[in-house]
């Protein structure tokens, strides 16, 4: 997963793949499939371990919003690490792939679903206005928050400032008022 994450697909070789995971040719492709198999294997992980993490501060968090800025928080320690420098392995691929890959173009939709669905959940816990006030519903807002969070990965991974990611989190905090 990583291979892929630092390189791309295109990029990794299945040379690459067999140094990686020190398997012989035959062995990767008996045990693998191909190197797209593979690949979409490792976009999945990815996928399922990322809800799960985000799911889990959400739920664990003292409040719905607490939660929101604790994902936040979570992007501004990446801030000059080796897995920020990397960004999002999903938002990477969809620069990459989508949408000429169907495949990814699905695991992508059902990522941004999820995560979208995680947020929208989490607003309505805490009471976000909805359209009878004339206010954005908590599936708009969380669609805004989803966009911010995709937007801000690729800003860490190209060389944001700790600064200038604690100044976008504090703006889309205060956006949804909190």
């Amino acid at each position: 997963m990583r291979l892929f994450w630092r390189k791309g697909y295109t990029a990794t070789s299945i040379e690459d793949l067999v140094e990686t995971l020190q398997l012989s040719r035959s062995s990767l492709y008996g045990t693998f499939g191909d190197k797209r198999s593979l690949f979409l294997e490792a976009l999945k992980f990815y996928s399922e371990g990322v809800m799960s993490a985000i799911a889990r501060t959400l739920n664990e968090a003292p409040s719905p919003m607490a939660g929101i800025q604790a994902l936040l928080d979570e992007m501004i320690a990446g801030v000059d690490s080796p897995s920020g420098a990397l960004g999002c392995f999903m938002v990477n691929s969809v620069a990459e792939l989508v949408p000429y890959d169907p495949e990814v173009t699905a695991l992508a939709t059902a990522y941004s679903d999820s995560l979208r669905g995680l947020l929208a959940k989490a607003l309505v816990r805490a009471g976000r206005p909805d359209q009878a006030t004339r206010q954005p519903t908590p599936e708009q807002l969380a669609a805004y928050v989803f966009n911010m969070i995709q937007g801000l990965r690729i800003f860490i991974k190209s060389g944001a400032t700790r600064e200038q990611v604690q100044a976008v989190r504090d703006i889309t905090l205060k956006s949804l008022h909190l």
